[in-house]
């Protein structure tokens, strides 16, 4: 398969190797979001301790060195989320809603400038394939779990549920980290969120007789 822009020049195979693309994907994290404007290569290299050209030795271009850390920040994102179904295996659906809920909106508030710096990298590089891809990972990660409680639930095709209550938690989220990210702070906006997939996927209660 031909490379694309986003392609890193070569994956590291040594120990050694794979610290220094780690010190560069902590780096450019770093650098991404704590500098408004776009960051040199330069920059991202003097705050890894390595030198521009052996950035270059693994990402040929910066489109190539963002396309990977995004892909890592997706990536990582699944894992905490099947890492949190592991979780709340065992829980009522309610009460693992409200865990799984509760820990998304943990988690992003001490991440609010690395969130950010990914959504504008993200718009800059364009990387659709990638976001797809991991989609169907996530897409399919609450699928499995909707399965597993799935007794406690109306009827429902869980493939369509998934996609709704994936794309719905995370709309709202990437909303208000971009633009109320003080809302992340009120118990009240936990409550709507957990309402909003308790309400969307709880049994219907039967008609009450006149």
């Amino acid at each position: 398969m031909p490379k694309d822009k986003f392609s890193p020049r070569k994956l590291p195979q040594q120990l050694r190797s794979k610290a220094t693309v780690d010190a560069i994907f902590e780096a450019a994290m770093q650098v991404l979001a704590n500098t408004p404007a776009d960051p040199s290569v330069q920059h991202i290299a003097d705050r890894a301790g390595v030198s521009v050209g052996s950035l270059y030795q693994y990402f040929p271009t910066k489109e190539a060195l963002v396309g990977a850390l995004i892909r890592l920040h997706l990536k990582q994102r699944v894992e905490d989320l099947e890492a949190r179904f592991a979780n709340v295996q065992g829980q009522s659906a309610e009460a693992a809603a409200r865990s799984l809920v509760e820990g998304l909106v943990a988690m992003l508030k001490p991440r609010l400038g690395i969130e950010r710096a990914m959504m504008r990298s993200f718009v800059r590089a364009g990387d659709l394939l990638s976001l797809t891809a991991l989609d169907a990972e996530m897409a399919a990660a609450v699928e499995r779990f909707l399965g597993s409680v799935k007794d406690q639930l109306r009827p429902v095709d869980l493939t369509l549920a998934a996609f709704v209550v994936m794309n719905a938690l995370r709309s709202t989220l990437l909303l208000t980290v971009l633009e109320k990210p003080e809302r992340l702070d009120e118990p009240a906006f936990v409550e709507e969120l957990v309402h909003l997939v308790v309400s969307y996927l709880r049994p219907t209660a039967p008609p009450t007789p006149p």
